[in-house]
């Protein structure tokens, strides 16, 4: 340990330990073309595994189905506006991507639309898979268009569709461009219109009929055949309503308001109605939800109550009306009953009223 303590510190010995061996120091002439190799090892090893690879094959195009396309015809139409048509329905047709388009070199000698054999026939000899006629007819201020697609083999309809336009020749490429998509998805014209391509008639507001309505009072009473007071009382209830008829089904609404001793009422209401005639006089039946703050002999409570109803109508095609209707109520809510004469404790029990209704009204 102390040779090498001695060792250790002389100068002269750690100066030969830290000064660089000349027969192991690396001479850069030489590491050079080792570098140049390890280089091409990698290159050609990355080219080996590029090539054993598997080569991504392109998708096969999309097959086009290839139609004929027939002059247009029509009715009351122009040739100029029938000219039109065949180009708007040629550019749809290929800017679908599902369609090669043909057409024969001379056009049929007749301007009447061409039957299914002639339409197969046109596409037989064009080589085309199926052939497109489209009829243009036009009436007033309306022109229906009407695309059919045969066959080439069997002369069978593949697919038909026709579309109204009120718009004039403007609304002539919007129509024939839901024609083409309508066929190409396999849906009918109603359900294939896309944000550029609805009509100006689909745009307006529907026709409703009209339905007959009238105003007028009511009287009624309630018959409770279970109340929270200790005997029956009646309470008897007079409204407005308004009813609505509209031929196949009726509807009212009505708010009322009524009592006596010891009852109160306060309600409003709707109805529905199944009228089994019609005529001036007709039986209905149906049924009336009602909202209402009811005292039957209790403390009183409020709530929705349900009451089927059976009637009569009688004016139903004049400006006056006669109804009358008996229903059976049931309230939803409970009703607490009096308070004890003689304690004043206030009643812990809980009755859900029901009962009889009778109605008489006029409406005008």
């Amino acid at each position: 340990m102390q040779a090498a303590f001695l060792r250790a510190s002389n100068p002269v010995y750690l100066l030969q330990s830290n000064s660089p061996d000349m027969n192991t120091r690396t001479n850069p002439m030489k590491s050079a073309p080792r570098l140049a190799r390890l280089s091409f090892v990698m290159a050609a090893s990355v080219v080996g595994l590029v090539a054993a690879s598997p080569v991504a094959v392109a998708a096969p195009p999309v097959r086009l189905q290839v139609v004929a396309v027939l002059p247009p015809t029509g009715d009351n139409v122009a040739p100029d506006l029938l000219r039109a048509a065949r180009d708007i329905l040629k550019d749809h047709l290929q800017r679908s991507g599902s369609y090669t388009v043909v057409e024969p070199a001379t056009p049929p000698p007749s301007a009447d639309e061409p039957t299914a054999t002639q339409a197969a026939a046109a596409a037989t000899a064009l080589s085309a898979e199926a052939t497109i006629v489209l009829r243009v007819t036009h009436f007033g201020n309306s022109a229906r268009m009407r695309l059919t697609e045969y066959s080439a083999g069997s002369a069978q309809v593949v697919y038909w569709d026709s579309i109204l336009i009120n718009g004039g020749p403007d609304e002539m490429d919007v129509a024939i461009q839901r024609l083409v998509h309508g066929m190409q998805i396999g849906k009918p014209v109603r359900e294939s219109a896309e944000l550029e391509t609805v009509t100006d008639r689909e745009m307006r507001q529907l026709n409703r009929r009209e339905a007959n309505k009238s105003f007028g009072v009511h009287l009624f009473t309630l018959l409770p055949t279970r109340s929270a007071g200790s005997s029956f009382t009646a309470a008897p209830a007079g409204g407005i309503f308004w009813l609505y008829d509209a031929r196949s089904w009726m509807a009212d609404i009505a708010v009322d308001i009524g009592g006596h001793s010891g009852t109160f009422l306060i309600d409003a209401s709707i109805g529905g109605y199944y009228p089994f005639l019609r005529e001036d006089f007709t039986p209905y039946v149906g049924g009336v939800v009602r909202w209402s703050e009811m005292q039957l002999g209790g403390a009183g409570a409020s709530g929705l109550s349900f009451q089927p109803t059976v009637g009569v109508l009688l004016g139903r095609l004049s400006s006056v009306q006669m109804r009358a209707e008996v229903g059976y109520f049931f309230n939803t809510f409970g009703e607490l009953g009096p308070t004890d004469p003689v304690t004043f404790a206030p009643s812990t029990q809980t009755t859900y009223g029901q009962g009889f209704v009778l109605s008489l009204g006029i409406g005008f």
